[in-house]
């Protein structure tokens, strides 16, 4: 098997004791051609600094960013620099075992229309387990809700291997993605008005308009713990996930498909925020409703930005599209897994 240079690019905010423990796995993998960027998001403190003088190891290199740039823009600002033919975005709370690494380049040396792959992704606190963030690839319904192989809203599945096969999907987890360097070139980088949450699946959108695969390879598996960042500044993660799934579908939905979709998911939009009151979880409740809100500010910006589909592309697009509602498939019909909703697929 040959070696191509991969760069490994890891985000750390405020969250030294997951980074620490993710660097130790790390350095025990067993491929030849790697270093690590890790790049402390403008912590309270310069854990960049700190973490540097625990880990004296050649591959790893530490910098410091003066503020909070999110996933986006920390990840564009290093990505921006990298010559490597690979680049892994991988969370700070993520573990990995010494093997993770090598199938990952299999798949993508086998194949250059694969310009994305993810590993399995499993749960740290129970690893039988698939995570939240990912589970075995992700895929989006016809209004836009994202939902994953092994993981679809608060249902986890036991991971039996019913997920072992490869499989193209419609979007990578940014919580662990391996990509070709190039195609950033290609397709640009992530949307920094994201900031935080659905702008890998914004990143996915372009890459597969493009014509470009993404797929899922299960012979890699790591352990993640699940929003370790954004569980400190959870109004914030609610509100992040409504108003970019919302500004998604805008900026990669075709006008018809807006005009057909998108009034019908606001309407999708409400029943959360009467759920959430419903069930006394006010905060929650606020983050949609200043979602919504939020469209008048950033609704014009997303639309000047748009992508949406070419003819010629959008058959492959569709065909990882679920041509249905996950809300009512999960909450209506009582769907609880994916094989469930998509009973053909595997």
């Amino acid at each position: 098997m040959r070696y191509p240079k991969v760069t490994i690019i890891i985000l750390n905010y405020n969250g030294f004791n997951d980074t620490k423990k993710c660097l130790k796995a790390i350095a025990k993998t067993k491929y030849s051609n790697f270093k690590v960027i890790i790049a402390d998001n403008g912590s309270s403190e310069n854990e960049a600094e700190t973490l540097k003088k625990t880990y004296i190891d050649k591959r790893f290199q530490f910098v410091r960013f003066n503020k909070n740039l999110g996933f986006s823009g920390g990840n564009n600002k290093i990505l921006k620099y990298t010559k490597s033919k690979y680049v892994i975005l991988l969370n700070n709370d993520t573990q990995v075992p010494p093997n993770w690494l090598a199938p990952l380049i299999k798949t993508m040396e086998k194949d250059n229309s694969i310009a994305v792959a993810q590993p399995k992704i499993l749960w740290l606190k129970n690893k039988k387990y698939f995570d939240y963030s990912g589970a075995c690839g992700g895929f989006i319904d016809m209004f836009g809700y994202p939902f994953t192989r092994g993981r679809i809203f608060d249902t986890q599945e036991v991971d039996k291997g019913q997920y072992n096969s490869m499989k193209d999907i419609f979007w990578a987890s940014g919580a662990a993605m391996i990509l070709r360097r190039s195609i950033f070139d290609k397709v640009g980088y992530f949307d920094e008005l994201f900031f935080n949450y659905m702008e890998e699946i914004d990143l996915c959108f372009r890459i597969r308009k493009a014509g470009f695969r993404i797929v899922c390879e299960p012979k890699s598996y790591i352990f993640h713990k699940v929003a370790s960042t954004a569980s400190r500044q959870i109004f914030k993660k609610r509100y992040w996930e409504h108003r970019n799934n919302l500004l998604l579908i805008l900026k990669n939905y075709s006008t018809l498909k807006i005009i057909l979709f998108f009034p019908l998911r606001i309407f999708f939009e409400y029943l959360s925020l009467f759920y959430y009151i419903r069930h006394k979880k006010i905060k929650y409740a606020l983050a949609v409703l200043l979602s919504q809100l939020s469209l008048v500010r950033f609704g014009p910006t997303i639309l000047w930005r748009k992508t949406a589909y070419k003819q010629t592309k959008a058959a492959k697009i569709n065909k990882t599209i679920y041509k249905g509602s996950i809300i009512l498939s999960y909450f209506i019909l009582r769907k609880r897994t994916y094989k469930e909703i998509s009973p053909w697929q595997n």
